[in-house]
């Protein structure tokens, strides 16, 4: 009996070496990976693209932060057109692959397809996330975020960000004109400041949204159907992202489908074979960019 017991703790002892061993045969394959990604990453924004650090201030933050603004290829042009603008939350993560370290959204590219093909297209400026992002992409204040300051952040986006925009480029300055954007946490953040800004903001580009940082608050929100009539959502989620993303971003899509019911105004995209991920981002943004742009 003894000899029996042994052998099957020799046994379970080699198989999780084995495991472990594999674990770290993953772990320096998938680094090495990366490294190689790393080395070879390249400028793959636009020329249209600029970056500005330490420029923008956020004053109740007390620290500057970086923003990198996409203009159309006529911008420069045609000098007396103006356009819509998005304004993307992690925006880092929206021209450039060395700003981002990871595939960028190409939303640059999207638009600029756009423009060759005589479509409509918009302004983007990209906000570059906080080193606390949890912080600033928590609008209530609860036990696992108790330095949450998202509604700051909105404050600061509305009041201070925005009018500099509109006063240094040639913006659409209404609601109709003006999106929020996110992914992820910061997705569940375009949710926020479309719900708590509408005279500001009309549309929202809310993909795989983390609504499960205060899914019940969040879901309480509300607008009147007046409020909802002229908005655009669009929400997407990966199809690998799990059950819970999934079926939080259908319950976004739901909520405002039963009140709007019109395609034109909500639609719900799950990406095909992706998960929570920059390329699923990428083809959202790729599928959200010309119906968000209909009607302009």
């Amino acid at each position: 009996m003894k000899k029996r017991i042994l052998q099957v703790s020799v046994l379970g002892l080699l198989i999780f070496g084995l495991h472990e061993a594999y674990d770290f045969y993953l772990y320096n394959k998938e680094k090495k990976r990366r490294a190689s990604y790393y080395e070879n990453l390249s400028d793959t924004s636009s020329p249209t693209v600029i970056s500005l650090r330490d420029s923008i201030r956020i004053e109740y933050q007390n620290q500057y932060r970086a923003i990198h603004i996409y203009v159309p290829p006529n911008y420069e042009k045609d000098t007396s057109a103006r356009y819509p603008v998005i304004y993307m939350l992690d925006g880092e993560s929206s021209f450039n692959d060395l700003e981002n370290m990871s595939p960028e959204w190409q939303i640059d590219e999207v638009i600029n397809q756009a423009h060759d093909n005589g479509k409509q297209t918009a302004i983007v400026i990209g906000i570059n996330q906080a080193e606390n992002r949890d912080a600033e992409y928590t609008p209530f204040v609860n036990p696992e975020n108790p330095d949450a300051h998202g509604a700051q952040f909105t404050e600061w986006i509305v009041n201070e960000l925005k009018p500099w925009v509109d006063s240094n480029y040639r913006t659409n300055t209404d609601a109709k004109s003006t999106t929020i954007g996110g992914i992820s946490r910061s997705g569940m953040m375009a949710y926020y400041i479309i719900m708590t800004q509408p005279d500001f903001f009309g549309n929202a580009l809310i993909q795989s949204p983390s609504m499960w940082v205060d899914y019940d608050r969040l879901m309480a929100m509300q607008l009147s159907v007046n409020q909802l009539k002229y908005k655009k959502f669009f929400i997407s989620v990966g199809e690998k992202e799990g059950d819970m993303m999934i079926s939080h971003a259908e319950s976004v899509y739901n909520k405002f489908e039963t009140v709007i019911n019109s395609d034109q105004h909500v639609r719900f995209e799950i990406i095909p074979n992706e998960g929570h991920w920059h390329i699923t981002w990428r083809k959202s943004f790729a599928l959200a960019f010309p119906w968000l742009m209909m009607g302009f």
